[in-house]
């Protein structure tokens, strides 16, 4: 694994038998995701918070093994040598701390990165007390939610080659590991290159190739399957920290890698962007960022997870690195609110771009807000929602699309909520969702549930319009193009699938 041309014995053991070493005292002490979680009697790692720390010490308490890797490299509190010398057995201490992993203190031993378990794998990341260091620019970021977040979405089909831009820790190419058969993991911090090549012998990721420099430059000449980043997307007139700040105004950072990436896409490729655009008032968003994939080649997929106004969003940013300092927090929150109302940035809109490379037809273009749930790994589902738009396109006409046959995803469940009458029992409410994937819910009237009710497979849609008509007493075209409206929306969102989709 290729280190940064800076300082190569930070975060780099002498003797490489040595990360093997460190694993295997971490796993035999039971400090993995699973078991400190269970210690930690929570749910997950990023909802630790300082207030948490008392109840977390008085949790591990008991003085095993696992209680004091937690204490020392989670909780982030001082142990004594001993105690951490017992700990880490066979490795020697001096070890640990030529390399960077800790540091002492007097008697005591203290964490100079978190060691995080997170799905089998070990990631070290900066401590959050980094940003107030003069190291604080070259911040490395551990697993967050916005790690979680484009974790949960990335397509996970094999690829010969992914690239993992800006890749912080590492931890977006160690997720992607098992399906590609090699990984570039670039970064233009070089500190982070150190950590994320440190994660890589640590975790004996092979096929990880870790390498410094600014966007796409590490990488020419090579075209990938699949591209996943999770750039500095935050809108912002500053550029102190490499993690957040893109250094570009407003979102034109994650407009560059739009128009850049496409020339390193193989066709049929993928590139998942997690990202922060600027939006304005009296303009709609998704028209703006429908001008960013113009001639790219590409067709493109926006799913707006939240918008914030821009008051809220500098607030909520400032606070992760100026929380202790109230006079910086205002003073940087003016600077902030003062460059939007600059720039007439009203709000600023998150969430995933994913592009796919479909070079010599027209490409298409979606965007809309994202469901409420996202329930468990959603890539399969970003996919099928691609194959779906591909169909929409062959039936943008109405009398195509009532040719079709359509059948309810197994994945649908309908809900009536009914009240009792003097003509008996009356649904208030009818209601659709998806149990798993991309969560999609809505309450629809019973003539719309009848009819998804007769999506089998086997009936045209024009049937099913006809019967629909009937009951509301309609001749059929008068209602022919408020149905097929809500028969494509039910299709995009992967409520109604074509009958031959598989399943």
């Amino acid at each position: 694994m290729t280190q940064s041309k800076h300082d190569k014995s930070l975060f780099s053991f002498k003797d490489p038998e040595d990360y093997g070493r460190l694993r295997h005292v971490l796993e035999a002490a039971g400090y993995t995701d699973g078991g400190v979680l269970e210690e930690l009697g929570i749910k997950d790692f990023p909802s630790i918070t300082e207030s948490d720390i008392p109840l977390l010490l008085r949790r591990t308490d008991r003085g095993t093994l696992l209680d004091t890797l937690i204490r020392l490299f989670l909780i982030e509190v001082p142990v004594d040598v001993e105690t951490v010398e017992r700990a880490i057995r066979p490795i020697k201490l001096e070890t640990l701390i030529d390399a960077g992993i800790v540091r002492r203190n007097g008697a005591t031993i203290i964490a100079a990165v978190k060691l995080l378990p997170y799905q089998h794998l070990i990631v070290a990341f900066d401590l959050p007390r980094t940003l107030q260091t003069p190291i604080g620019q070259n911040y490395v970021m551990g697993v967050g939610r916005s790690t979680l977040t484009l974790a949960n979405l990335t397509v996970r089909r094999q690829s010969r080659l992914t690239l993992d831009l800006g890749t912080g820790c590492g931890i977006q190419a160690f997720l992607a590991a098992p399906h590609s058969d090699r990984v570039l993991a670039v970064d233009l911090n070089p500190r982070a290159v150190q950590v994320a090549a440190f994660n890589a012998n640590l975790n004996g990721m092979s096929n990880v190739e870790c390498r410094e420099g600014n966007l796409f430059e590490p990488v020419q000449g090579h075209t990938f399957d699949l591209v996943i980043t999770n750039p500095p997307f935050v809108i912002s007139p500053e550029m102190r920290y490499i993690y957040r700040d893109g250094g570009m105004q407003a979102d034109q950072i994650c407009q560059k890698i739009v128009r850049e990436v496409p020339q390193f896409l193989n066709e049929g490729a993928y590139c998942q962007i997690l990202c922060n655009w600027a939006e304005y008032a009296g303009q709609e968003w998704q028209e703006r960022l429908r001008s960013w994939f113009e001639g790219t080649g590409c067709d493109a997929w926006v799913l707006r997870s939240e918008t914030c106004k821009a008051g809220t969003y500098a607030s909520t940013w400032i606070r992760h690195t100026e929380r202790d300092d109230p006079e910086q927090f205002a003073q940087r929150l003016e600077a902030w609110v003062t460059y939007y109302e600059k720039h007439d940035i009203d709000s600023i809109g998150s969430g995933l771009i994913t592009m796919r490379r479909a070079a010599g037809r027209a490409n298409w273009f979606r965007a809309d807000d994202g469901p409420e749930n996202m329930l468990g790994p959603c890539g399969e589902h970003i996919v099928r929602g691609f194959e779906l738009r591909d169909f929409l396109e062959t039936v943008r006409d109405d009398s195509a699309l009532l040719n079709s046959r359509l059948r309810v995803s197994p994945d649908v469940r309908l809900e009536r909520h009914s009240s009792p009458s003097a003509e008996g029992w009356v649904d208030e409410t009818v209601r659709l969702h998806l149990k798993q994937g991309l969560a999609y819910t809505g309450n629809i009237d019973p003539f719309v549930a009848t009819m998804v009710i007769g999506c089998d497979g086997k009936q045209r849609l024009s049937d099913l319009l006809a019967h629909m008509a009937h009951s509301l007493g309609n001749d059929p075209a008068s209602i022919t193009p408020a149905f097929c409206n809500v028969v494509r929306g039910l299709i995009e969102r992967g409520f109604l699938l074509p009958a031959h989709f598989a399943h």
